[in-house]
């Protein structure tokens, strides 16, 4: 009853606020602005519980779509650790081994599809695995069934997505463990799946926020792992850098429903049962790490904080893995092509602009401080297509949230991107166009990014974390 209320009292509240004085932003409609306003509501949620509670209800799928829900089977993730314990060695000694520790018995997953697509039949069997965002400890594969229906009715593809083990109950790298068995499951299916194995040139990864970010992290374990790579990789407002080192991720001028990030997310809610474990672990973990003196230090001296724990994902000793913060890594060359999207009014902004150059420019533009001299020692040289959209007047996720012209463009640019990359084993790609950096207006048109956007190129503090 009192949800109720308050959603009440927010829609009546910001209708007047509309009128009276305007949208956040010019372009915003009403309903744009009652979104943008339901999601601050949603944010609001007392205890990790209660978020993850009420981030888990479904959300109806785009008409004209079927949804088959199923699991995954554990032996893929047995079968996935072996890859992961084999590029995570380097770490292992500020990683919580639980990870390993199966409590269920698979992954809950579905496909999203058109009716009768015939896909099985096609030569090119377009395959899209979507990773939904939620900060790796909320949401979940049915409240992104507006996106995935979408791309599945746009893009005339079968869209595979998961439930990843959610943090802080599941550390990293448990959401990553998660991704690449669904990896390994479409490349070798069982017999009873319905399909045979797909091409991986036939499969495009994707995600939002989070999951845009655990997406990149995916094609960084691939690529490590040496496994055959993915067609591309499709970033919505991928949360890339966990350090929260970026200067936008503390812009209040931005126009964005996500919290000031600086002092992280591990915080932000009161006290509960799940809350109450992750910070005992937490705190003895960090203290077996200083006092038995496990492994080499892989962090930053910015990263002890007398508070604790910046995020609810990792440790903060574990902040700088690449496949945490992807924009840490010592090379982001050798990546399948990359479709990066933005919104001009997002605390993300920066860090995605900076992914985007160093992996298109790894020469010009580099990790952080004390990283330095590790990309020259990189066996992945070779720049990564890539391509940037920063799109006016939009806040983090504007697919997910909002119906607008910008929503409509970077949907077209996605099926567009979708549909070039793809192809049939050993048949050469279409030419990819180089690298690019777009800013996208409220009209839908292009043009270069503009001087703010260029001067986080000269951001000196990369994976810092701010004092």
């Amino acid at each position: 009853m009192t949800d109720f209320l308050n959603y009440s009292s927010l829609l009546i509240s910001t209708t007047i606020k509309h009128y009276l004085n305007g949208p956040p932003r010019p372009s915003w409609n009403l309903k744009n602005h009652l979104s943008f306003a339901k999601f601050v509501l949603f944010n609001s949620a007392e205890t990790i519980e209660q978020f993850q509670s009420v981030s888990s209800l479904p959300v109806p799928a785009k008409t004209g779509v079927i949804i088959n829900e199923f699991k995954i089977n554990n032996k893929y993730r047995n079968e996935a650790q072996v890859y992961l314990d084999k590029i995570l060695k380097p770490y292992e000694h500020v990683l919580d081994p639980e990870w390993k520790n199966l409590k269920d018995d698979g992954i809950f997953a579905e496909w999203v599809q058109v009716p009768n697509d015939e896909w099985e039949k096609r030569e090119v069997r377009k395959t899209i695995l979507y990773l939904h965002g939620g900060a790796y400890s909320f949401l979940c594969k049915k409240s992104h069934r507006p996106i995935t229906s979408s791309f599945a009715k746009m893009a005339n593809a079968r869209v595979l997505v998961i439930n990843y083990r959610l943090a802080p109950q599941n550390q990293f790298p448990a959401a990553l463990h998660d991704a690449l068995s669904a990896y390994l499951y479409l490349l070798n299916p069982p017999k009873d799946a319905g399909f045979e194995p797909l091409n991986p040139k036939n499969i495009v990864f994707a995600g939002n926020s989070a999951g845009g970010g655990l997406s990149l992290a995916l094609g960084l374990a691939i690529r490590d792992a040496g496994l055959p790579s993915s067609a591309g990789i499709i970033g919505s407002s991928p949360w890339v850098d966990l350090t929260v080192s970026m200067p936008s991720i503390i812009n209040d001028e931005c126009a964005d429903f996500l919290p000031n990030l600086k002092s992280g997310l591990a915080d932000k809610f009161t006290e509960s049962q799940a809350s109450k474990e992750y910070k005992e672990k937490d705190a003895a973990f960090a203290a077996k790490i200083k006092n038995q003196n496990l492994g080499p230090k892989i962090w930053h001296d910015s990263f002890n904080r007398p508070d604790g724990r910046l995020q609810l994902y990792v440790a903060n000793e574990g902040l700088a893995i690449p496949y945490v913060s992807p924009m840490l890594a010592e090379s982001l060359c050798d990546l399948p092509p990359l479709l990066l999207t933005a919104g001009d009014d997002e605390r993300l902004r920066d860090e995605i602009i900076y992914f985007a150059h160093k992996s298109a420019e790894p020469t010009k533009y580099k990790g952080p401080s004390y990283n330095a001299g590790k990309f020259e020692k990189s066996p992945f040289q070779t720049p990564t297509n890539t391509t940037l959209e920063i799109y006016e007047e939009m806040p983090h996720d504007f697919q997910l949230l909002m119906e607008h012209v910008c929503t409509t463009k970077s949907y077209e640019r996605m099926v567009e991107f979708i549909n070039r990359v793809t192809n049939i084993l050993n048949e050469p790609l279409p030419p990819l166009p180089p690298s690019s950096y777009n800013y996208i207006n409220v009209k839908g048109e292009f043009g270069p990014l503009k001087e703010r956007h260029e001067k986080v190129l000269n951001w000196d503090k990369i994976g810092i974390v701010p004092s």
